[in-house]
């Protein structure tokens, strides 16, 4: 297990011709093909933050968590998460009056922004699953001490999974079961106390396939997390890190859109 606090991350600010927002990495950093985990936060806090159409050549969770607006046709608000297998486009992600942040969860680098429509012939497979749910904020405290678990998609038979941990304050409970290809714990709300070290909200936790679930501590004034859980490796294209390690390092396709 390995937990970023959120002032551990690396931000940088990012201009674009629509605005300026900030990148901040937890895991990997994007741009970069890898067989390690890859996890950041997008800021774009402005009017009419758009991201074009596309798809990735691995499967990704993302999570709204400011801001609102929609990703396709599905309205998003915080916090909502959605699930994309690899080679599945998705989009337009575009943001309202106050713009949209949201995280981008991978169990390996992605080897690019492959921009749609131009670039369907480079899908090997037909798109697969884009699952959507909402882990709702406003949903009633638990009590001191207490703890509460909420599925928040239907078990998927290769482990794909999405649950939410709501923790009293000073409750303790353990992560879900770590029997597929990896998972993510993020901070939605409230803090936890891992060892000598806070973990308050956006902050990020990664657990690699076979670890020990974690065990989470909630502070004082409890604590929301979100688990997220990949797929066991398969001959599906884009699930099998192994063969995703086999990509050339250097050849990360650059997205199209002006």
């Amino acid at each position: 297990m390995r937990a970023v606090a959120t002032e551990e991350a690396n931000v940088q600010e990012i201009v674009r011709k629509d605005g300026v927002g900030h990148r901040s990495d937890y895991f990997g950093e994007p741009g970069t093909i890898s067989a390690e985990p890859q996890g950041f936060l997008v800021e774009r806090p402005y009017a009419g933050a758009r991201i074009d159409p596309h798809f990735h050549d691995i499967d990704q969770f993302q999570v709204v968590v400011a801001g609102d607006g929609r990703i396709g046709k599905k309205e998003v608000r915080p916090v909502t998460f959605q699930y994309a297998d690899a080679f599945t486009p998705y989009g337009p992600i575009v943001g309202r009056d106050d713009g949209i942040s949201f995280f981008t969860l991978r169990n390996v680098a992605s080897g690019g922004h492959f921009s749609m429509p131009g670039s369907k012939h480079l899908m090997p497979c037909r798109a697969g699953r884009n699952i959507a749910g909402v882990f709702d904020q406003d949903a009633d405290a638990v009590g001191n001490g207490e703890s509460s678990r909420e599925p928040l998609m239907d078990a998927q038979e290769d482990g794909v999974y999405a649950e939410g941990i709501r923790l009293g304050a000073n409750a303790s409970a353990k992560g879900i079961p770590n029997d597929a290809g990896g998972q993510y714990y993020l901070v939605c709300a409230g803090s936890l106390i891992s060892g000598d070290k806070t973990l308050p909200e956006r902050s990020l936790i990664r657990t690699n396939p076979g670890e020990e679930p974690p065990t989470f501590q909630a502070g004082e004034l409890g604590a929301n997390i979100l688990a997220l859980q990949f797929s066991r490796p398969s001959d599906r294209p884009g699930s099998d890190p192994k063969k995703l390690a086999q990509r050339d390092a250097g050849g990360y396709v650059l997205k199209t859109e002006k």
